[in-house]
């Protein structure tokens, strides 16, 4: 089997009502998707992180660096293609827009493999568990939305049957935020897990502030409170912070998490496929994670691929914690059937379908 293109698929969203994390209004939401076909007929797509930049820079390397070099490659060499992808990284100074295109390429690669052999992804690595736990992920700050608007939301992720919530903080002052955990709390019970995810927005003194002060609201982990460059300063929060600090999931490939996990600036090792490297790398980055005794929490902010593809790595490991089901960035989940994420409560039940488990062509829309 022999790769014969690699074709890139953009979509847009625009939302009515911007929501807002503590760094990007979502005026407009990119997802940049490659189709990678074979001569056999058989196809895989993947997904690149495009997040909070212009998304032609990815799919200009996809088709100018990326697609003349997989022409005739055999598919199932997805380290081997990694590894050349990545080389070319060491003089062009092009590290996250690589691994970005190249998560992309590595997730179409494994949809292949999985609908040749005619197994999901998590079953030709090993398999875990085909029970994974999630969250749902929302909470953003958004126009005429106040701290009772966030806590009925969160209250309505519970009712739906979810064991677990993540709100987004670090967009306000430390004082408001520490009330919007406590709103948040009174409104879901003891019992349901929380999280907070400040996107790199405080500063240090800050996050040792807020982290302190939350305490009593038993957060199950606190995500990215300082910028994702002061590894030292996320060693410092680490060091004192009551709960576990969870991060960075916009870092990419193992060699950098081992850089962070050595420093001891997380708990919880947050990653995401379609940036750190793909499905190969993602694994991994979890496996150094195990050898020092730290989990790993998958992250999603996008498309339906993205999900698929970090479902298909939870389902895989053993050091799982958690993966994120975000409420608000559900970009394409329409154009799969029901029923193909089944969820019971917090768990999503990985389809047994070959590859991602996806019946989904993205040139069928363009």
């Amino acid at each position: 089997m022999n790769i014969t293109d690699l074709t890139t698929h953009l979509f847009s969203h625009q939302p009515e009502n911007p929501p807002r994390n503590a760094r990007t209004v979502w005026k407009t939401k990119h997802v940049l998707l490659v189709r990678i076909e074979t001569d056999t007929g058989l196809f895989g797509v993947g997904e690149a992180w495009v997040d909070g930049a212009d998304p032609s820079a990815v799919e200009a390397i996809l088709l100018k660096d990326v697609r003349p070099y997989l022409l005739g490659r055999d598919p199932f060499m997805t380290d081997a293609v990694f590894d050349a992808l990545f080389d070319t990284t060491v003089v062009s100074g092009k590290r996250g827009i690589m691994h970005a295109a190249a998560s992309a390429v590595d997730i179409a690669l494994w949809d292949i493999k999985g609908k040749a052999a005619n197994l999901p992804i998590y079953r030709m690595i090993g398999g875990n568990s085909s029970d994974i736990f999630t969250y749902a992920s929302g909470g953003l700050y958004q126009d005429g939305k106040g701290i009772c608007e966030l806590a009925n939301e969160m209250a309505g992720y519970v009712a739906q049957g979810f064991a677990a919530v993540k709100i987004k903080v670090g967009g306000v002052s430390v004082r408001e935020d520490i009330d919007r955990v406590a709103a948040v709390r009174a409104a879901i019970g003891p019992d349901i897990m929380l999280m907070a995810d400040a996107l790199y927005n405080h500063t240090v003194p800050d996050a040792m502030r807020f982290a302190r002060a939350v305490e009593e609201y038993d957060l199950a982990f606190y995500e990215a409170p300082v910028t994702s460059y002061d590894i030292e300063g996320l060693a410092r929060v680490a060091a004192v912070a009551p709960m576990p600090i969870a991060g960075n999931e916009i870092e990419f490939g193992r060699h950098a998490y081992r850089r962070l996990i050595e420093a001891k600036a997380v708990g919880v090792v947050h990653i995401d496929a379609i940036l750190c490297g793909g499905i190969s790398e993602s694994l991994k980055i979890a496996a150094v994670a195990s050898a020092h005794n730290l989990p790993v929490s998958m992250h999603n902010s996008s498309s339906v691929i993205a999900f698929a593809a970090n479902l298909q790595v939870a389902a895989a490991i053993g050091n799982h914690h958690s993966t994120e089901y975000h409420m608000v960035h559900r970009l394409l989940f329409d154009h799969v059937e029901p029923g193909v994420f089944a969820r019971d409560g917090s768990y999503v039940i990985v389809s047994e379908r070959p590859g991602l488990g996806l019946e989904f062509d993205p040139s069928d829309l363009d």
